[in-house]
């Protein structure tokens, strides 16, 4: 009883230190600013507020998963050759993000006539799955990177701390599509398979542990990885979500996407497993 009266107390005492940490790193309040200045500028672009239910749900994620692991993140996994690594993974980057121009533009000859970007599957969901898990893991693992060293092991505790985001989203879910639950489960696993796994394998697994063993420093390994996540975004930004709205697209990257993208770059930090975050992922997109 002692203890679940002092937890409070305890919970407070962790957020001030934590902030104490934010103020005294340099990194961290550079980070934040980045992360927040796109947000604020909706504030004069918007004419009404209702992105800060987007904002306050990516922060909702983010406490949550500080929350399970106040004692701190895991450490990044070894990397071996981390410069050429990471040219590897900006390497598949620059292709999806020219794989993802050529088809929803429909600049590639082979395109059907009738082809529709955005969740297909013969030209977006099974080339991105090839592309951003499998030949990443087959690459890793043939330079001696086994399945936890990729993030992909059996973690109670990274599912643990993950709980609180899955269920909160999987309420939150329910309620929302309680008319229609089986599309909404459907839609969990489509973006699963589309977004939550490929995205985490390569912007956390593979960019965001690399670049932290390139760069030596795990907050601007976040910040880089989150302002690259963003920005590969703005294709299926311009063609698909603002109507070829080049204004709305970038503004989109720079809040929505590159926010969340942090949100899941800390989410990593803090498990260092792809699975849970996959899901949370998945669930976001499926809302």
């Amino acid at each position: 009883m002692r203890a679940i009266r002092h937890y409070p107390r305890a919970v407070g005492r962790d957020v001030r230190a934590a902030l104490r940490s934010v103020a005294r790193e340099r990194a961290a309040l550079v980070t934040l600013i980045v992360l927040l200045v796109p947000w604020g500028a909706l504030i004069f672009l918007r004419a009404n507020f209702e992105w800060l239910s987007t904002f306050g749900g990516a922060a909702a994620i983010a406490f949550a998963y500080w929350w399970l692991s106040r004692s701190g993140g895991l450490p990044a996994p070894t990397v071996k050759y981390p410069r050429a690594e990471s040219l590897f993974a900006f390497a598949l980057i620059g292709a999806w993000i020219a794989w993802r121009i050529g088809t929803c533009g429909k600049h590639l000859p082979f395109l059907p006539t009738d082809f529709v970007c955005f969740k297909n599957l013969t030209f977006e969901i099974v080339p991105k799955l090839i592309e951003q898990v499998l030949l990443p893991f087959a690459v890793l693992f043939a330079l001696g990177y086994r399945w936890r060293a990729q993030g992909l092991d059996v973690n109670g505790r990274a599912w643990w701390i993950s709980s609180l985001a899955l269920i909160g989203l999987l309420g939150y879910g329910v309620w929302l599509h309680w008319d229609h639950l089986p599309q909404f489960g459907e839609r969990t696993v489509e973006y699963f398979f589309a977004a939550g796994l490929p995205e985490e394998m390569l912007f956390r697994a593979l960019l965001l542990t690399r670049l932290e063993a390139w760069w030596r420093h795990s907050t601007l390994a976040l910040l880089g990885s989150s302002i690259i996540f963003g920005l590969t975004h703005l294709p299926i930004n311009f063609f698909v979500f603002t109507s070829r709205d080049p204004s709305e697209a970038w503004l989109t990257a720079l809040t929505f996407q590159m926010g969340l993208g942090a949100v899941f770059a800390f989410a990593y930090q803090r498990t260092r497993n792809v699975l849970p975050l996959a899901v949370v992922h998945a669930l976001v997109d499926a809302l």
